[in-house]
């Protein structure tokens, strides 16, 4: 691999980072959750580990991936310091292994993402980026750029200690930078179109066309628990997962925020969409909370599994059991016996598949003929917010705080 096709591969990596840590950073700050097959990646964004002084670390990565790039970059216009460029970059990918190495160590030990099989892949694919980066950084540093020919008798002149002074082809060194600032511009904007596109699927409710048959598998046949106004023309329909971070996070938004604005306005109905893949607690506390609910106390036990969420355990909901003075030998036959609660649980996980539910939290919000399907919490504080029917009803924006 001569040294062009090394630095070219260097941006390359570097511009991925860039674009990753970008969406990373995006995502941490607005608060809205990006696409995570492990499932690990709201977890990361809300725990104590996410920022430095108030800043998403990815922020930070976001920079160092521009400065490796922008010194790959630079090193095309001043092919005399190749080397020293490139040692330059050496040095500081090393540094940023070393960082990368300390933040995978704590998302998968401190945070426990390895023992839940749910790690944030966007992280991780972040690290692969950078070690991409070093390992191409290291062999750089056996490799020059070569001129393409010295003056006459260089290489006599050279050899007997001369001066000698070599030339390079600044054409193909200028082709070769612009065509680097093209590609790593293109994956940058590439990356902030996805990261636009999934801010407006998450903020942005797909609105259905209700009818009778709809509202019967959503909520009118019973199904789910419920507080509020029974008889309020705004119904706002959970789908949520007591080990989901996201899930807990609305949870706290909607206890404490959304649905004293709402009041009377509206009717909030609770169902259970458990990701047992990546939560394997969601389906037993689930259980847990049904048993509770059969026992008058679904709501305390409700509130209790989401702010236990970080030590769920059967022996902490056993033990709130206990707190809550429920009997705790029925919600531990629940627990250990889930056929007893599966038929309740399964139907609001396969009702909510049907009607659009993929990912929790997911809200369904029902006014005046619409069905408003909300990926996430920013969906539904947008989808309460900016459709005018809903307003007019409402008469005041509710504003959240994260």
């Amino acid at each position: 691999m001569n040294a062009i096709i090394q630095n070219r591969l260097l941006i390359l990596f570097a511009s991925v980072g860039m674009v990753i840590s970008a969406l990373l950073w995006i995502s941490h700050s607005a608060d809205f959750a990006l696409p995570c097959t492990g499932g690990g990646c709201d977890e990361v964004a809300r725990s104590p580990y996410s920022r430095i002084a108030g800043i998403p670390v990815a922020a930070f990565g976001f920079g160092y991936f521009g400065l490796l790039a922008a010194l790959a970059l630079t090193r095309l216009q001043y092919p005399e310091q190749w080397g020293l460029y490139g040692k330059l970059i050496a040095a500081l990918s090393t540094l940023g292994v070393l960082a990368f190495a300390y933040f995978t160590y704590v998302q998968l030990f401190v945070l426990n993402l390895y023992a839940k099989g749910s790690p944030c892949w966007w992280c991780l694919a972040a690290a692969g980026a950078n070690l991409f980066v070093w390992l191409l950084s290291l062999m750089g540093l056996r490799r020059v750029l070569q001129p393409v020919g010295a003056l006459a008798g260089g290489q006599i002149a050279a050899a007997q200690g001369e001066a000698v002074q070599y030339q390079y082809d600044t054409r193909v060194l200028t082709r070769e930078l612009a065509q680097s600032i093209a590609v790593s511009l293109a994956l940058v904007v590439a990356g902030v179109a996805y990261g636009g596109w999934q801010w407006n699927r998450a903020t942005t409710a797909q609105v259905i066309q209700t009818d009778n048959a709809k509202l019967t598998m959503l909520y009118l046949d019973g199904q789910g628990w419920r507080k509020g106004n029974e008889d309020a023309p705004l119904v706002i329909v959970e789908f949520s997962d007591f080990q989901c971070p996201a899930c807990k996070q609305a949870y706290e938004l909607l206890e404490g925020q959304i649905l004293p604005a709402l009041g009377d306005k509206a009717l909030f109905v609770f169902r259970h969409y458990p990701l047992v893949q990546i939560h394997p607690m969601a389906w037993v506390a689930a259980s847990a909370a049904e048993e509770a609910g059969k026992q008058g106390k679904f709501w305390e036990m409700y509130a209790k599994l989401f702010e236990s969420q970080q030590t769920l355990t059967k022996t902490r909901i056993l033990k709130i059991a206990e707190e809550l003075k429920l009997d705790v030998e029925k919600v531990r036959q629940a627990m250990d016996n889930q056929e007893i609660y599966f038929k309740t649980i399964y139907r609001d996980f396969e009702e909510g598949s049907k009607l659009g539910v993929s990912s929790t939290p997911s809200f369904i919000v029902v006014y005046d003929g619409e069905m408003h399907v909300a990926r996430g919490m920013a969906g539904l504080v947008s989808t309460l917010n900016a459709n005018p029917k809903i307003q007019q009803y409402l008469g005041k924006q509710i504003n959240v705080s994260p």
